[in-house]
């Protein structure tokens, strides 16, 4: 049950797959989600310039720029989006050290998504759940500001 009242429910989602890119669109077209996706960084960098985007998803291993480097060239421009790691690498250090770089959400390990139900269990409330996230933040801020609190 949502508590606050979803004004922005983008999700930008990163992966120079187009397959695994396709088929998040199609998980999450039921999701009363508006998804935008980004074969690149240049291309991710382009829509956060056009759009207002809630939740970011990206991939680690990209290239041009890997997922690390894009994560804090979004996190300069926008920092209240909420950021999602989704990628193969699955050891605990890499885990660990993209969730210290900060401002990361969550960590989606690709092979745990691709077993039966996985975007059910996994992928799919992660998403929601930041989104809710972003939405909650950005009304503390209005109601914060419209009281004269500094933020």
């Amino acid at each position: 049950m949502t508590i606050i009242k979803i004004k922005n429910n983008s999700v930008l989602c990163v992966d120079d797959e187009e397959l695994i890119l396709r088929k998040i669109k199609r998980k999450l077209e039921d999701e009363e989600l508006e998804i935008f996706l980004a074969t690149s960084a240049n291309e991710a960098l382009n829509i956060i310039e056009r759009e207002d985007i809630a939740v970011f998803v990206v991939d680690l291993n990209m290239p041009e720029i890997n997922g690390i480097e894009l994560l804090k060239l979004i996190n300069h421009k926008n920092p209240d989006i909420i950021n999602i790691i989704f990628s193969v690498y699955s050891s605990n250090n890499i885990k660990l050290s993209t969730l210290y770089l900060g401002n990361v959400y969550h960590y989606i390990s690709k092979e745990l998504v691709n077993k039966k139900n996985g975007y059910k269990i996994e992928f799919i409330p992660v998403i929601k759940r930041a989104v809710e996230r972003y939405n909650l933040i950005q009304e503390n801020k209005s109601l914060r500001n419209k009281l004269g609190l500094d933020l």
